[in-house]
């Protein structure tokens, strides 16, 4: 038996089938537009991210205050600059730090960041950082140079607030530590240093060698800045 098949159906099941395609592309389309979007939206930079307006200068190493550690530029180089060892040597001092001294800054003070690429000579070695204004007002962070984290902060008065962290990973284990914080003051002074301290002696890093033989730590000293921030 013969089946006698419409023309006008045929065009009608083509027609629709290819404006099914069409839907369809047009669907995918929309979606990998979105999805780029988002990517695109997600590698922006963070607008709560400030720029920065000047350096302040930062006294040579001379100048620096050495409080039982002593302080030797090494062979062990990043992006040809040399490092310096920052090693405890007196275990009879009950603290050891270096400090810069008497950074002036804004009368009223302002937004600041404080930068510091750092490496881990042995197993353990933490690093302390101090933002210090009349003892004993001051912000602590103390970080884990094997590791490339935080291990704890501390706060005496609200001199130093908006206190945000970055650690960024280097090549050969360096790691640049970042702290971006608003300083109501018009001076304050800066300590850092290697120490064993753990979360709970963050705020007394500065006391705390537990080794045998002293704690070192490896530091960029061209690395160390402070800037002043856009309000």
């Amino acid at each position: 038996m013969l089946v006698k098949i419409n023309f006008y159906n045929i065009q009608f099941l083509v027609a629709n089938r290819v404006l099914t395609i069409i839907l369809m592309s047009l669907v995918l389309s929309c979606n990998q537009v979105k999805s780029s979007s988002s990517r695109t939206d997600s590698n922006k930079v963070n607008p709560n991210q400030k720029l920065v307006k000047a350096d302040l200068i930062i006294p040579a190493i001379g100048d620096w205050e050495l409080r039982g550690i002593s302080a030797k530029i090494v062979g062990d180089k990043h992006q040809d600059q040399a490092g310096l060892k920052l090693t405890i040597i007196d275990h009879d001092e009950p603290y050891s730090f270096v400090a810069i001294n008497n950074i002036k800054i804004g009368y009223m003070g302002g937004n600041y960041r404080i930068t510091i690429v750092a490496k881990n000579t042995v197993e353990a070695t933490r690093l302390g950082l101090r933002v210090q204004e009349a003892y004993p007002n001051r912000f602590d962070a103390v970080y884990d140079l094997k590791n490339q984290s935080v291990v704890g902060t501390f706060k005496q008065s609200e001199f130093v607030q908006n206190e945000v962290i970055r650690v960024e990973p280097l090549e050969g284990m360096w790691c640049r530590y970042t702290l971006d914080a608003e300083i109501k003051s018009s001076y304050f002074r800066l300590i850092f240093g290697p120490t064993d301290a753990s979360k709970k002696q963050v705020s007394i890093w500065e006391a705390y060698d537990n080794s045998k033989n002293g704690q070192d730590i490896l530091i960029l000293p061209e690395s160390l800045k402070v800037q002043e921030l856009e309000n």
